[in-house]
C-alpha cells in the first residue's frame, strides 16, 4: 500500500500535463545538495563512569523535485536521499543519522542507505475573497505543524498521511490526519507505535493563527490516538526594535501511555512547559533573553517533559529549553537562555549562546545543567549556494539512566559529567 502512494504520487499528476512532459519537468524546480556533516558529541549522560564518543562523520547528497501546478491545481513533490559514513564513534547510535547493521556476533556498525524523504501530492485553490488552500498527501516533511515537527540532523524524518494549509489575509489554519512515519536514519515507512511497540493507528493535529496589527495569536492541538494529547498557547507582539512573545505547551498522558511500562513513561498525567521571550532586533543582529520553566511530575523518578504523539514521532516543542547539545526538560527545571547573533557582513555571521537550567532536584538532591556554545556561518558570494558552518561548545549535566532516573554512586549522590560538542557543516546546493 505505502509503495503504491509513493508511485502515484509520482506518475499521477502527469495525467494533468497538456503542454507535455519534457515542459512540464523542464519549469519545475530541480535542487541538488552535497552536504558532509561531522558532529563530535562527547557525552557522559548515560555513561555511569566516563564520556561516550557520539562521533558521526557522513556524506550525503539530495534531490528535491518541485513540481509546477498542471492546470494551475495539480502537481507533486519528490525528494530522494543517499547517506553514507565516514567514521563513527563508539556510542554513534545515541544519534539518528545512519542505519544500524547488526553482524552475525551481535556487533553494530553504521551502514549507508538511500531512501524517499518526501513523495506527496499536491492541489492548491484560490476563492473569491483570496484564501488560498493548499492540500498534500503522501510522505511529507512537517516541520512546526500544528503538535508534529520534524526530527534529524543530516536527514528529515517525514510523515505519511493527508494535510492542508489554509491562507487568508489575517487566519492561517493547518491540518493533518498521519497515518505512519519514517525517522531519520531509516529508509522504511513504519506504522505509529507506543514506546513499547503497541500499534496506533492515527495521529490527528489541527492548528490555527491569528495575525493583526503586529500581534499574533496560535492554538494548536494533536492527539495520537488514545497515547498523548498535546496542546499549544502563543502569543507575541512587534514592537519597536524588539519582539515580546509567551508560549505555554501542554502534554496529558493517555490511556496508552499510561499502559506503558515506568522505564517508558517520562511523566505520569501532565507535563508543560511554559515561556517568555524577548528579541532585541540592533542595527547588525538580534539579542534574544528568555525564560522557561518545566512541568513533568513523575512518582519515585525525575520526571521529563515530552509531547510526542507516538513513541516513534517527533512533537512540536519549539522553546528555548529545546537546547543545541541537549534538552532541559527536566521536572521542576527553570530554564535561562541568551542568545546574540551578528551579521559581522554579508558573508560571515557569528553567534553565541548560552542556557542555564536549575531548581529541580532528586532525592532532595539540587540539580542544575548548562550548555555554552558559538557559531560562525561563511556563504561566499562568489560560489552561491555553498556554506560552510561551525558550531560546538562546552555542556554540564546529570548522569541518568534513558528514563531519565539520576545515577547515584555508593554514596547516594547525584553526579554531573562535562560534555563537548562541535559540528561542522559544508554544504553546496545547486
Amino acid at each position: 500500500m505505502k509503495k503504491t502512494a509513493i508511485a502515484l504520487c509520482i506518475l499521477s499528476p502527469i495525467t494533468y500535463v497538456n503542454a507535455g512532459v519534457i515542459d512540464f519537468l523542464k519549469d519545475s524546480d530541480h535542487t541538488f545538495k552535497l552536504q558532509n556533516t561531522y558532529d563530535d558529541t562527547r557525552s557522559g549522560r548515560y555513561d555511569r563512569t566516563g564520556k561516550s564518543d557520539l562521533l558521526n562523520w557522513a556524506q550525503s547528497a539530495t534531490y528535491d523535485f518541485d513540481s509546477v501546478y498542471a492546470a494551475d491545481h495539480y502537481g507533486f513533490n519528490l525528494s530522494l536521499l543517499a547517506v553514507e559514513p565516514i567514521d563513527t564513534g563508539d556510542a554513534f547510535l545515541a544519534k539518528q543519522y545512519f542505519k544500524v547493521k547488526v553482524d552475525d556476533n551481535g556487533k553494530r556498525s553504521a551502514e549507508g542507505f538511500n531512501k524517499f524523504t518526501q513523495a506527496f501530492l499536491k492541489q492548491k485553490f484560490t476563492t473569491d475573497n483570496n484564501t488560498n488552500i493548499n492540500l498534500y498527501e503522501g510522505l511529507r516533511v512537517l516541520k512546526n505543524f500544528g503538535a508534529v515537527t520534524r526530527d534529524g540532523d543530516i536527514t528529515d524524518s517525514a510523515y505519511m498521511g493527508v494535510t492542508a494549509d489554509i491562507d487568508s489575509e489575517n487566519w492561517n489554519f493547518k491540518a493533518g490526519y498521519l497515518t505512519a512515519y519514517t525517522t531519520p536514519n531509516d529508509p522504511d515507512v513504519d506504522d505509529l507505535k507506543t514506546k513499547d511497540q503497541k500499534e496506533i493507528d492515527f495521529i490527528y493535529t489541527v492548528a490555527a493563527e491569528y495575525k493583526n496589527g503586529g500581534q499574533s495569536f496560535q492554538y494548536h492541538i494533536g492527539e495520537g490516538q488514545d497515547y498523548v494529547r498535546s496542546q499549544f498557547f502563543g502569543y507575541s507582539k512587534q514592537l519597536t526594535a524588539k519582539k515580546v512573545s509567551a508560549k505555554v505547551f501542554h502534554a496529558q498522558a493517555l490511556s496508552k501511555y499510561k499502559a506503558q511500562s515506568a522505564r517508558n513513561r517520562f511523566f505520569d498525567d501532565n507535563a508543560y512547559i511554559a515561556e517568555i521571550k524577548t528579541d532585541f532586533f540592533l542595527p547588525s543582529g538580534v539579542f534574544t533573553v528568555g525564560y522557561a520553566y518545566v512541568s513533568a511530575d513523575r512518582k519515585n523518578s525525575l520526571g521529563r517533559f515530552e509531547n510526542n504523539l507516538s513513541g516513534n514521532s517527533k512533537g512540536n516543542d519549539n522553546t528555548i529549553a529545546n537546547g543545541v547539545s541537549k534538552d532541559f526538560y527536566n521536572d521542576q527545571e527553570n530554564v535561562i537562555s541568551l542568545n546574540y547573533f551578528h551579521r559581522y557582513s554579508q558573508e560571515v555571521k557569528f553567534g553565541l549562546l548560552a542556557r542555564y537550567g536549575f531548581g529541580f532536584e532528586y532525592q532532595g538532591q539540587d540539580l542544575y545543567e548548562y550548555e555554552v556554545g558559538g557559531a560562525v556561518f561563511y556563504t561566499p558570494s562568489d560560489v552561491p549556494g555553498l556554506e560552510l558552518s561551525l558550531m560546538g561548545g562546552p555542556n554540564s549535566s546529570i548522569r541518568r539512566g534513558r528514563d531519565n532516573t539520576p545515577y547515584l554512586d555508593s554514596n547516594g549522590k547525584t553526579s554531573n559529567f562535562d560534555g563537548t560538542t562541535l559540528i561542522a557543516k559544508v554544504s553546496y546546493e545547486f
